[in-house]
């Protein structure tokens, strides 16, 4: 009998609800932003709100607890991974505690962003190239070099060479130098994110009126140091110059020529 009454009192959750991760809602109310995020470069809104879901859970995700999460299926949860990653948003690794893979983002937001110009307007540049140069083989073959397009494709193809050259140099550096740790970008990026900057952004955008306040409070001070406008603009009066041989107020008497006689 007192087995029987035990039993139902040790009876524990289901796994299932022990090891799905917890995502406030005052935080899943944020994924919109993180939709436009992603929108903004070429991405889908699937692929911010997932990358936003692996930001804003307490531990990292396996595709199950994505799919939960956000209503999507196995299908489309899989291949946005598979797309996430191979832009270099996410990084994937094996749990042995959970026998699968689970999913973290990568938190270096630049770098992100370097790889899809990268890619991306790569594919521009080499497309609008080769339009170029099928068209300037074309008027070639039919209306000679003296043709005056051949002048202007010529230069579209010389400047779409030259951008893609300069993109290549521009975000090679700064991959490279995100990557070594010795860097002065790289060390410059990590000291910020270990101080914070929460606070260069409030004076930014939210404390405007604060950082003035502070300002304005300093002003008495700097107002005893420092000269109006006014006095800036007045010229400082400049002594008269004065010669180097005075003239006497009363002319000397010269003497008499009776007096000497």
């Amino acid at each position: 009998m007192t087995l029987a009454h035990e039993t139902p009192s040790q009876e524990t959750p289901a796994p299932q609800a022990l090891d799905a991760p917890v995502v406030d809602p005052e935080l899943l109310a944020e994924l919109p932003t993180f939709e436009l995020f992603f929108k903004t470069f070429g991405f889908k809104r699937v692929h911010g709100r997932v990358w936003g879901l692996l930001v804003l859970a307490s531990e990292p995700l396996s595709s199950k607890d994505i799919c939960q999460s956000l209503s999507l299926s196995q299908a489309a949860t899989s291949g946005v991974v598979a797309e996430l990653g191979e832009w270099g948003a996410i990084r994937s690794t094996f749990d042995s505690a959970r026998r699968c893979h689970v999913h973290s983002p990568v938190g270096n937001a630049l770098s992100i962003v370097a790889t899809v110009f990268r890619r991306r307007e790569q594919v521009v540049f080499q497309q609008f190239k080769r339009t170029a140069e099928r068209a300037l083989h074309f008027v070639r073959r039919k209306y000679g070099e003296r043709d005056p397009r051949v002048l202007t494709l010529r230069s579209i193809i010389a400047t779409c060479a030259i951008g893609e050259a300069m993109m290549q140099l521009v975000f090679g550096a700064v991959h490279n130098a995100m990557s070594d740790s010795e860097s002065v970008l790289s060390r410059a990026v990590h000291a910020a994110l270990k101080v914070g900057v929460g606070k260069p952004a409030r004076w930014l955008f939210g404390g405007a009126s604060e950082f003035l306040s502070a300002t304005e409070a300093a002003s008495p001070a700097a107002e005893l140091e420092a000269p109006s406008a006014a006095d800036a603009l007045t010229p400082e009066p400049q002594p008269v110059p004065q010669p180097l041989f005075q003239a006497q107020s009363q002319p000397q008497s010269r003497p008499s020529l009776h007096a000497d006689a």
